[in-house]
């Protein structure tokens, strides 16, 4: 959609962010009212990098309009931004879901939740209806998924292409007091001829056709046994181009969705399902849960797709001494190549145990456990150890924290030790990539209550270690904030950091941090100001054998600074 620059400045916005609203009492609401807030912000980011990690500038409008005419509610918020030249045309998108009693209507840009197998968390321009007239749940949309974008080789920034796209779904279902069982059918469909001609073989792409059909479902039993699952169905077209052809594609969809769905060569069915039993005895609580997803499960109605693994994980947690104990325990395993035809299989195994325990007013501790592998099996070749991946990481975390709290001061003081052990088991890499990282800290903050004023303090040990490599770190960190002004409208925050670095004994470089904060408020309005700066000064790089012990950040000088202002209605 094109727009002159001087509409975009004034009109286009990003709407999002709205939500159902119930017109039922109509006749007791007052006709007209307005709220909420518009603002604008701006930030700055200058550095010595060779290669930029931030544009040096950008810029973006935004508010929250909240309207109400007859206590129909029409919430409106909207972003504009300008990120970089490479991005010369902002987009829109408004959209609004009115409710009366058991109708709920979508118009514009809006979405719909139906299955996480078949559609959810995507975006539809077009119009959509949800009734729930008692235990009866009952919806569908039509509307556009995708916008169609051409392959331009003249943009700074490349941008992948793609084909229009429109779709519609359907959905029915029922919700009782102890259980939900609910259907779903989704279809998509890529305009062919949305698109020009693409020059850049390597940014071919096919206009696809897809139909997904699938369930979800909800049973509890005398409230301490829960059964939950859901399962997809798709039939995939990856290339539109190609003619109907009534081959067998493997596995065959119902005949109904085979005249929605013709299939060509490029066609392919495949399932998906998960489902889960939880256990909730008093005062332990039991989760199992179990998924799988076949290598060519697609579903065009969800923005990502993880295919091809089969999961299962389990979990416990209680409480214990009248809340002052809480203990959770997890283990999920997960692997891939369902098919059998991959050269190699990746297997995951991952357990957790967290533990807290409040041991009296003033003094608490939370600690951590974790140890995850990760390792190749034989696939349709047979690997030598020296080129399997095989991996185990290990961590633990155990933080005390003391709180003295009275009616003018605040103590708090926060320590935490952290350890991870990186363990490669294959003999070729091992010595490059086995590692292990402890950490040490300990944060004091004081905070005068009725004087708005604070002060904190925290120091850092880190030290890294690799092969024959030893990186040590320690710093300080000092900083302070305080509220001014009769009203406290006036808020001020800043700190300044000082880090001492080491490697194998010999320095590389300390490091030097600055930030600042500022609030302020006058009735309506509200500004907001921030910086930072982190400075690693150089070091002598003589002899220069001496290079590969210095990290990426030396030398560097990072600086960003923004302000802000914010009008409330």
């Amino acid at each position: 959609m094109k727009v002159d620059k001087a509409y975009l400045v004034i009109f286009l916005l990003l709407f999002k962010s709205l939500s159902a609203q119930d017109f039922t009492d109509i006749k007791e609401k007052k006709p007209f009212e307005i709220s909420g807030s518009v603002g604008a912000g701006t930030n700055f980011y200058t550095s010595n990098e060779v290669y930029k990690t931030r544009d040096p500038f950008n810029w973006s409008l935004y508010g929250n309009v909240n309207m109400k005419i007859y206590g129909f509610e029409l919430p409106f918020s909207f972003n504009v931004a300008q990120f970089s030249t490479s991005y010369t045309t902002p987009f829109a998108q408004l959209g609004v879901s009115p409710t009366y009693k058991w109708i709920k209507v979508h118009v514009g840009y809006r979405s719909m939740s139906m299955n996480p197998l078949v559609f959810d968390g995507q975006t539809f321009l077009g119009a959509g209806v949800e009734l729930s007239p008692g235990k009866f749940r009952i919806g569908g949309f039509y509307g556009r998924l995708n916008k169609a974008i051409s392959e331009d080789t003249t943009a700074d920034r490349r941008v992948e292409p793609q084909y229009s796209r429109l779709g519609y779904g359907i959905k029915a279902g029922y919700e009782g007091k102890n259980g939900s069982f609910g259907l779903q059918l989704f279809h998509a469909k890529d305009n062919k001829e949305s698109v020009k001609t693409i020059l850049d073989t390597l940014n071919t792409i096919f206009p696809q056709e897809n139909t997904v059909i699938g369930s979800i479902w909800s049973v509890t039993i005398a409230k301490v046994l829960s059964f939950t699952g859901n399962i997809g169905m798709s039939m995939l077209n990856r290339n539109s181009f190609y003619p109907e052809t009534d081959a067998s594609t493997g596995l065959e969809m119902p005949k109904f969705v085979n005249k929605i769905n013709k299939s060509n060569v490029t066609s392919a069915f495949s399932f998906a399902g998960k489902a889960g039993i939880n256990l909730s005895l008093k005062p332990i609580k039991l989760a199992v849960n179990y998924q799988r997803i076949q290598p060519d499960y697609i579903s065009l109605g969800m923005p990502y797709t993880v295919n091809d693994v089969e999961a299962y994980n389990a979990s416990a947690s209680t409480t214990l001494f009248k809340g002052k104990l809480n203990l959770n325990g997890a283990f999920s395993n997960q692997h891939n190549n369902l098919s059998k035809s991959l050269i190699s299989e990746i297997h995951s195994r991952v357990g957790n145990v967290t533990v807290f325990a409040n041991l009296g007013q003033h003094f608490n501790i939370s600690s951590n456990g974790n140890i995850a592998r990760v390792f190749q099996k034989n696939g349709i070749v047979e690997l030598s150890d020296s080129v399997k991946m095989d991996q185990t990481m290990i961590s633990f975390m155990v933080s005390p924290n003391l709180i003295f709290n009275s009616e003018k001061i605040n103590h708090t003081i926060n320590t935490s030790f952290t350890y991870t052990n990186l363990n490669d088991h294959n003999p070729v890499t091992s010595a490059q990539v086995q590692g292990n990282n402890m950490n040490v800290s300990t944060n004091y903050s004081l905070q005068f209550t009725k004087a708005f004023t604070g002060v904190n303090t925290g120091v850092n040990y880190s030290i890294y270690g690799q092969k024959d490599l030893r990186y040590q770190s320690t710093g300080i960190n000092i900083g302070a904030n305080t509220q001014l002004l009769k009203q406290h409208q006036l808020g001020l925050q800043g700190s300044v950091g000082y880090f001492f670095n080491q490697s194998n004994g010999e320095k590389v470089g300390n490091n030097i941090s600055f930030t600042f904060n500022a609030n302020m408020s006058a009735k309506k309005h509200s500004f907001g100001l921030f910086s930072s700066y982190l400075i690693t000064p150089p070091i002598d790089l003589n002899p220069l054998n001496k290079l590969e012990i210095v990290p990426y950040s030396v030398n560097t000088k990072n600086f960003s600074a923004g302000v802000n202002y914010t009008y409330q209605f």
